[in-house]
């Protein structure tokens, strides 16, 4: 013990004695060190408070400064086919509800207002129903089937409109282009594909994947009641561009 309290003292002495006497060796090379800080510490100062813009949260503004146009849309029936639903749910959800629930809020928005606009609607299911694809074959002037579906690839994003017949092309593009002008997704383009709930109409009727659930963006903002009445919006566009072509 007395050997280690030695040892200290005799550290504690010697740099107590250089502190004293060798002032020449240390004192130039610290007054340059606390210059160099003093200097690196201003020179972040004036970069955070003069030349760095502050940062700002990005945030996604759904919101339509314009008045709400208004449609005249009489004497027009139109069915509307909210994908899955009761027993089937239809693509699973990470950030909300499922497939069956998202498309069934949209329908149902979309139905308020096409009847405001003077349509007659029909919708194929109601919100906890569950229906063939049978069922959902009705008589009207214009026909929407509404889908979020998944991929096994999550990168996989966008919106489609897809039609069987070629009568039934025009009334995709209509759609097609006015959803393009609201949507914050890829425009995957107006396809032709043989889905029942078309090919089984001889009336235009498109079937419309408003994007994927297995994608993060897609899911999250399509759960998003002001994004939901985005796409209101570009749906009824297209229907009353396609009315009135």
């Amino acid at each position: 013990m007395n050997t280690i309290k030695a040892f200290f003292k005799k550290v504690v002495s010697n740099i107590l004695y250089f502190l004293k006497y060798k002032k020449h060796l240390y004192v130039k090379p610290l007054f340059i060190l606390i210059i160099a800080v003093g200097i690196l510490y201003l020179a972040v100062y004036i970069y955070r408070t003069v030349i760095h813009e502050p940062e700002q949260k990005i945030t996604m503004d759904f919101s339509n400064e314009t008045e709400a146009p208004t449609y005249d849309l009489s004497g027009v029936t139109v069915a509307l086919d909210p994908g899955h639903g009761g027993e089937d749910p239809g693509a699973p959800s990470k950030y909300g509800e499922n497939e069956d629930n998202v498309v069934y809020s949209i329908a149902s928005k979309l139905q308020t207002t096409l009847e405001d606009s003077g349509a007659e609607v029909i919708m194929t299911r109601s919100e906890e129903e569950t229906k063939s694809l049978d069922d959902r074959k009705v008589e009207a002037d214009l026909f929407i089937s509404l889908h979020s579906d998944a991929f096994d690839d999550p990168a996989i994003s966008g919106f489609t409109t897809f039609y069987t017949y070629p009568e039934q092309e025009a009334f995709g593009q209509h759609l097609n282009e006015s959803l393009d002008r609201h949507s914050f997704l890829y425009n995957r383009g107006n396809q032709t594909m043989n889905y029942q709930v078309t090919w089984q109409l001889d009336y235009p009727g498109v079937l419309v994947e408003l994007g994927y659930l297995s994608n993060e963006f897609d899911d999250y903002i399509l759960n998003e009641p002001e994004y939901q009445d985005k796409m209101v919006t570009g749906l009824i566009e297209g229907i009353n561009s396609y009315v009135h072509r």
